[in-house]
């Protein structure tokens, strides 16, 4: 009898651990399931959604996909601060008018770097400037961030894809263990897409447009199209005189002074404030034009009688230059870009003048103001320069 006692009290004894240990394993395991959920889905939502925004194909348009939220740079850093990203004292730190910065804005566990600038009149704080450019690398992707630009290009895209969405850049930087493919629209807006040179995977962006946001167009000037620029005529030809400015410039013919607004009809997009008004007979320098991914910084004349829109004047200059516009360019006399020094001067003559650098030599025809200007290095034309600034249209 005591035997089975004995027996009874040892098996409660068993069941009562043995229920113990059930419960506390439930205890322990509870909290997991409940947890692990959210902290997915706030991943998900905060890094991995490219397609909760959506952005311009135009590569040119300076939109970004970050984290799935589109942006249109340059834009106030306001709309980064609504989706989080804080700057360690950016109420308190300050830029001085047309400056700009490097920042590195935080989201949680997320760096960001950014190109701050002030487009404004007054020292403000940083937390009232712009963005105008962002970069992010292979990093910055293992920690969660993402980015899209146009067509979809993104850490761990291809050469390949990028040649076949945005053509051939504005410059190639080949590299040892680099290569950096440069699309521009403008001396302050281009983008930087670097490549590892082993699997030609893109490895960082760049993506920067350091200009003022866009302002409205001024009503004050009449935008009725100028009879100066009514009665320009499109030659058909080169010609055979050189210093008649008649050229074939991007496969159009043109006579220069040019219209704006005739370059423009012919794929020309004008990057520079198109509503600024130029006053009557005056003339001004770096106004840019971009052609697919080449990029002209011209000089402009207006010839009304009255201030004119951008838009609505003549580009005096042009040029054909291996490092900066790499637009064809033919001149009378089948020369162009691709032509000998000796070519030249065989169709055109003794040069009105030469100069030389430590670099280069420079063969000059005509005056200032009127003249074609031919740059060689060892012989070969680096760059041609053709302007035609009369005082008075004929």
């Amino acid at each position: 009898m005591k035997t089975s006692k004995k027996i009874l009290l040892v098996l409660s004894l068993i069941v009562l651990v043995l229920s113990f240990a059930a419960c506390k394993k439930k205890v322990a395991i509870k909290p997991v399931p409940e947890k692990a959920p959210n902290v997915a889905s706030k991943k998900t939502e905060d890094t991995t959604n490219p397609a909760s925004g959506t952005i311009s194909d135009d590569l040119y348009k300076y939109e970004v996909l970050v984290n799935g939220i589109a942006y249109s740079l340059p834009t106030s850093f306001s709309t980064f601060e609504k989706n989080k990203w804080v700057g360690a004292d950016f109420d308190k730190s300050t830029l001085n008018p047309n400056q700009y910065k490097i920042e590195y804005p935080k989201n949680g566990e997320q760096t960001l770097m950014i190109h701050i600038a002030n487009f404004g009149t007054d020292v403000s704080p940083i937390s009232k400037c712009h963005v105008g450019g962002i970069t992010i690398n292979s990093d910055n992707k293992k920690n969660g961030t993402t980015i899209y630009i146009a067509k979809k290009i993104t850490i761990g895209s291809t050469y390949d894809q990028v040649i076949a969405a945005y053509g051939k850049p504005s410059n190639e930087y080949k590299g040892d263990t680099l290569t950096k493919l440069t699309y521009k629209s403008g001396t302050y807006s281009n983008y930087e897409i670097s490549f590892d040179t082993k699997n030609k995977k893109v490895s960082s962006i760049k993506i920067e447009n350091l200009v003022s946001p866009a302002k409205a167009e001024t009503t004050s000037v009449d935008t009725k199209l100028p009879a100066v620029v009514k009665n320009y005529k499109v030659p058909s030809s080169v010609g055979t005189d050189l210093l008649s400015f008649q050229v074939k410039y991007g496969g159009t013919f043109y006579k220069l002074p040019v219209p704006i607004t005739e370059l423009i009809k012919n794929g020309w997009v004008l990057q520079s404030d198109s509503a600024k008004v130029l006053a009557a007979k005056s003339s001004t320098v770096g106004i840019e034009l971009r052609k697919n991914n080449q990029v002209l910084r011209t000089q402009i004349k207006n010839y009304s009688d009255k201030g004119e829109p951008i838009k609505y004047c003549f580009a005096t200059y042009i040029e054909y230059y291996n490092n900066g516009a790499m637009i064809p360019l033919e001149l009378p006399k089948g020369i162009s870009e691709k032509s000998t020094i000796e070519q030249v001067i065989a169709a055109y003559g003794k040069p009105t003048k030469v100069d030389n650098s430590p670099s280069f030599k420079y063969y000059s025809y005509g005056k200032i103001f009127q003249e074609v200007v031919f740059m060689t290095k060892n012989g070969k034309i680096e760059k041609i320069e053709v302007t035609y600034a009369p005082k008075n249209l004929n």
